[in-house]
């Protein structure tokens, strides 16, 4: 396993569950420590491995969810309906302007997009209310609304699970269901640009690379992710994101410059 493979492991693990945009991350960091062999299945694999993260670290919810759709009583069964209606809009818009969105997939828009939605992670985090409603839940109406504010997160530097936190505080998710509901609505979003990706990948003919380099990828940002996962959420739930926002403030304002 060569230190490229490491080093964007790394960066994928970390940034993947964090409101700071992977994308982001791995674009900067790539060009910082001058890593070459970035490629396209490279990329799938790490968000492969991202995917494992997720449904480890939520398998009783995801267990109790298809014990739900089989007629037994899950204590998470109620977000099915909201995870699939929250899926629906960034499945749509996703569908049709992949070609129109690759028009702003440049360093200074990704740059101004971070500092902008980091600034409104942190406002609407922090001047939010709490509702009383959804307890045992996230209702459909709030979760329609947020999978509509996550499909503008196909734009690079947005940050797909930033953006779904800050519509979350919005509608009166506590912190702690925000970054929840957030994280287990990245499971089918990744699912789905997967396959894409995938199908492109073949399409063309961009899986060369060796399988070495990714499988090691995938089961590296795993592992990563699963050993910082429930300690970042716990600092986001207890700190806020004071912290992250300045941090995509620098960042951003580092890509654009450099």
């Amino acid at each position: 396993m060569n230190l490229d493979i490491i080093s964007l492991s790394i960066i994928q693990g970390v940034s993947e569950i964090l409101p700071v945009s992977s994308s982001v991350n791995l674009h900067f960091f790539s060009k910082l420590l001058h890593i070459n062999n970035f490629s396209f299945a490279l990329k799938v694999a790490l968000h492969a491995g991202s995917l494992i993260t997720l449904l480890v670290y939520f398998y009783r919810e995801i267990c109790d969810i298809f014990r739900g759709l089989l007629g037994k009583k899950g204590a998470r069964e109620t977000y099915f309906m909201p995870l699939v209606l929250g899926t629906i809009p960034v499945v749509v818009l996703g569908y049709f302007s992949h070609d129109f969105v690759k028009e702003f997939d440049s360093p200074k828009v990704m740059g101004i997009l971070s500092i902008v939605f980091g600034i409104l992670l942190y406002t609407f985090d922090k001047f939010s209310y709490v509702s009383k409603v959804d307890r045992n839940g996230v209702s459909f109406v709030k979760a329609f609304f947020i999978g509509c504010c996550q499909a503008i997160a196909i734009f690079p530097g947005i940050s797909r699970l930033g953006i779904c936190i800050t519509s979350s505080r919005m509608v009166g998710l506590s912190r702690r269901k925000a970054i929840d509901f957030s994280l287990m609505l990245a499971i089918p979003s990744i699912c789905g640009s997967l396959v894409l990706e995938i199908l492109s990948c073949y399409k063309n003919s961009k899986c060369l690379q060796c399988p070495s380099d990714i499988i090691s990828g995938i089961i590296l940002t795993a592992l990563i992710g699963l050993i910082v996962i429930l300690p970042c959420v716990r600092l986001m739930e207890r700190k806020g994101f004071l912290f992250l926002m300045i941090y995509r403030i620098l960042i951003g304002v580092a890509i654009c410059v450099f």
